[in-house]
């Protein structure tokens, strides 16, 4: 099945640019910054990729630093693009949402809307050499100032007509609880501006119980979800996507083992989920790997129900129902 997964197109709506850019590029944005990177291939690989197990999301996290310290330059940002895209395309991704943080990718030459235009325009100038397209969705952080969320807010709304679709809440949720952070998605919903939250990717059913209240429709890993199965009716009700990644989730000990992956609990619920990389290098993943572990390690993944999961996936993207459309007809061409 590895080669139909592969070959098949595929939607993805959960992946951060920064955790997935190849080594190669990496090093590449080093020596333009002028930075001196004393390390050989594989020790750049392990410094930038999780091994298969942590012992939590805190863990996981600290391969980003040595990939921000230098992607914050115009060039960088283009490049990072340029990378992901070309990795998403190679494996048949007919769109793809990219979510960053514009806080943690500004500097002192670069502010938080320079980063949004430089991606914006990077895309505009390199989409049509790719046989994927792309939306960029904009991340608050938790534990900044919400002055600086409300900001990313802003600036996202001014460039929603520029291919920047939709907001985020992301970061350590331990530490800072979704109920904190009710004003962004509040303004965000005055400005018409479509939003996922991560939440429930660390055991605390909470963080998802105030993800549903304030209304998202789509929830960034929701593991936890798992818990409560009245919770699970709740999301069944509203209808609400579960954004998993399930190499990821594994790494990060979201969920314990492929054993206790909540999927055919979801599925018996009637819990909506697709699947996503999240994190390309750090989880030295792929859209056709994920499909393959949960293959392999949890339940068999016919043609059918890959194609169900990929029109479903297409119904809560944030774009146009004329450019859903048109990506459902590419799928269901792809299976005539």
């Amino acid at each position: 099945m590895e080669d139909f997964f592969y070959r098949v197109p595929k939607i993805e709506l959960h992946c951060h640019l920064d955790g997935s850019i190849t080594p190669k590029v990496i090093r590449k944005m080093y020596d333009l910054s002028s930075t001196p990177l004393n390390l050989t291939d594989e020790e750049l690989k392990r410094k930038v990729s999780a091994p298969k197990k942590y012992q939590n999301l805190t863990e996981y996290l600290s391969c980003f630093p040595m990939v921000t310290a230098v992607l914050n330059t115009r060039t960088a940002l283009k490049l990072a693009l340029m990378d992901l895209m070309d990795q998403a395309s190679k494996e048949n991704v007919l769109y793809q949402e990219i979510r960053f943080s514009p806080k943690y990718l500004s500097s002192d030459g670069l502010s938080m809307e320079e980063v949004i235009e430089s991606l914006v325009q990077a895309k505009s100038e390199i989409e049509d050499n790719y046989s994927i397209s792309i939306g960029l969705i904009a991340c608050c952080m938790r534990g900044h100032s919400e002055e600086t969320n409300l900001e990313v807010v802003r600036l996202a709304k001014k460039y929603q007509k520029f291919g920047l679709v939709g907001i985020d809440l992301a970061g350590n949720e331990i530490k800072y609880p979704t109920k904190e952070y009710k004003k962004i998605f509040s303004y965000a919903e005055t400005v018409g501006l479509s939003y996922t939250i991560h939440a429930g990717e660390t055991g605390n059913i909470e963080n998802v119980h105030y993800a549903i209240e304030f209304g998202a429709k789509r929830i960034g890993h929701g593991v936890a979800l798992a818990k409560d199965r009245s919770m699970m009716k709740l999301a069944e009700e509203k209808e609400i996507l579960l954004e998993m990644c399930p190499v990821c989730n594994i790494q990060t000990g979201a969920s314990e083992d492929w054993g206790n992956y909540p999927t055919t609990l979801f599925d018996e619920m009637g819990v909506k989920y697709c699947f996503n990389t999240d994190n390309r290098t750090v989880s030295n993943t792929t859209m056709t790997r994920e499909f393959t572990e949960i293959d392999k390690n949890k339940q068999k993944m016919s043609e059918s129900e890959v194609k169900n999961q990929t029109l479903l996936a297409v119904d809560y993207l944030f774009i146009t129902e004329a450019e859903k459309k048109n990506l459902r007809e590419r799928i269901r061409t792809f299976y005539i």
